[in-house]
């Protein structure tokens, strides 16, 4: 083999090096992905929403309503590392859910899909996409 010829496999190689690292280096970071499932994680009870008064019994309702859906939803407060939450829906069965403005935000997010007749994937996304944010810490 000549020299010419090495060296243009050489450069050949080293573009392919940069362009892979510069892919690497850029794609971005994987989102958690809740279980879409249709099968309830959290078994507890969930508080009633005659425990609460306005919006915040509104969210307590429509998770009683919709509990499958729920369930299968990621809670972008990171309760389930702060807290142990599986779901959340066990942001409900608690008071978790009437002082955090992240759960009640994706409950009424995820009504407004069902309500708009999306499936149980489609809101899992949907929340998913809206509502993740990279975990910090504080």
């Amino acid at each position: 083999m000549s020299k010419k010829r090495i060296s243009s496999i050489a450069l050949g190689l080293l573009v392919c090096l940069i362009v892979g690292g510069v892919y690497v280096g850029t794609k971005p970071k994987a989102q958690p992905v809740a279980p879409a499932t249709g099968f309830l994680i959290e078994t507890r009870p969930l508080m009633s929403d005659a425990s609460f008064t306005g919006r915040v019994a509104e969210a307590y309702r429509i998770a009683a309503e919709i509990p499958k859906v729920i369930d299968s939803l990621f809670c972008y407060c990171y309760c389930k590392k702060n807290h142990q939450h599986k779901t959340l829906l066990t942001c409900y069965t608690n008071k978790h859910g009437s002082k955090c403005d992240i759960c009640l935000g994706e409950v009424f997010y995820a009504y407004e899909l069902y309500n708009e007749g999306k499936t149980l994937d489609e809101i899992v996304i949907a929340v998913d996409k809206k509502f993740y944010r990279p975990y910090r810490k504080t």
